[in-house]
């Protein structure tokens, strides 16, 4: 997700970037240009095949190697989202345009955080990145669901009331402008501290990665 007016751009991005400058790709090929490893890149492009953004087949003559393809120009697709946005928010203001986003980002995470923080943690999750603190979790957004939208706290925002909703806590949103990542705190009550000073010592003491 984007902070401030810096923007990193995820491995994700760049692999769809790559793609549609490229008529058909390998893992091989991938794994030299963006130099990480074949797991990691596979994984990117299963999620991708899942989605329906890339296609996969098989290379010819092999029944390994697997050739990958972009499914739809992304200028096409990005540019039409904001624009759909914009009109949504002539119509109906900000209270309407909250709850489209809202929903958008629900079915954007689908299933992916409908289990615990715990579980999540130890899953290579595509979306994001978990680190335990005292008083909760520390989420670290990998993309951003709508990067290309003119209003990108609103965005920020509607994901905060997605999470609150998902983890059964009130979701705290911090925008790191310096690295362009977005992070959420989600606070979880333990035994050893229940107060609210002690949930806000927590947070200021721990420095988002």
């Amino acid at each position: 997700m984007m902070g401030g007016k810096v923007m990193t751009v995820s491995l994700r991005e760049r692999l769809l970037e790559y793609l549609d400058q490229h008529k058909e790709v390998t893992t091989e090929q991938l794994q030299k240009v963006f130099g990480v490893s074949r797991r990691h890149i596979q994984r990117h492009l299963h999620q991708l095949v899942e989605e329906e953004r890339v296609s996969m087949s098989l290379l010819p003559g092999s029944h390994h190697t697997g050739v990958y393809q972009s499914v739809l120009p992304r200028d096409d697709e990005f540019h039409a989202i904001p624009q759909l946005l914009k009109a949504v928010e002539r119509v109906g203001g900000q209270n309407l345009l909250g709850k489209v986003l809202e929903q958008f980002i629900d079915q954007y995470y689908g299933k992916a955080i409908e289990k615990s923080p715990e579980f999540l943690s130890q899953e290579e999750s595509v979306f994001m990145d978990w680190k335990k603190s005292p008083n909760g979790w520390w989420i670290t957004m990998r993309q951003c669901p709508l990067p290309n939208t003119p209003d990108a706290e609103m965005v920020c925002q509607a994901e905060t009331r997605i999470f609150s909703k998902h983890f059964h806590a009130p979701a705290i949103h911090f925008s790191r402008g310096e690295t362009g990542v977005c992070q959420f705190f989600i606070p979880q009550k333990t035994q050893e501290t229940e107060t609210t000073s002690e949930l806000h010592q927590d947070i200021s003491s721990v420095k988002p990665r």
